[in-house]
């Protein structure tokens, strides 16, 4: 049995709408209606962050913990629709992680209210 463990988010969302939740909107000349921004919430992971999975992949060559890195991409409701190995492990390891990580529930990205599709970069630290 392998341990994984969901190691920390790097650039939590790739929004390009973030950079515009930072400044205040200016009304456009005549019009009357002024719009403002909520801001950004990132995606945050809903389930355990502590995986188990179980292979005959022998490891001892790598370092422990050993990393997968990861593209997540996640729908408005949370859920995992597109799962990219960045950087690799091993064939057989890399889709038992793409698989464990496909099934975790995210709670979603939120941009004015309302949530919303965003990528997350994920780091998984496989320990052996």
């Amino acid at each position: 049995m392998r341990r994984i463990l969901v190691a920390s988010l790097l650039s939590c969302v790739a929004m390009t709408a973030a950079a515009a939740a930072d400044k205040p909107a200016t009304p456009v000349s005549g019009s009357t209606a002024t719009i403002v921004s909520t801001g950004v919430t990132a995606p945050q992971l809903a389930n355990p962050a502590i995986l188990t999975i179980s292979t005959s992949d022998k490891l001892t060559s790598y370092p422990n913990p050993a990393r997968v890195v990861l593209k997540v991409s996640l729908d408005a409701t949370g859920s995992p629709t597109h799962v990219e190995v960045v950087q690799a492990l091993t064939p057989q390891v890399d889709a038992l992680v793409v698989k464990a990580v496909s099934q975790t529930r995210w709670r979603p990205a939120v941009l004015d209210n309302q949530t919303i599709p965003s990528d997350v970069n994920l780091i998984v630290e496989v320990q052996h």
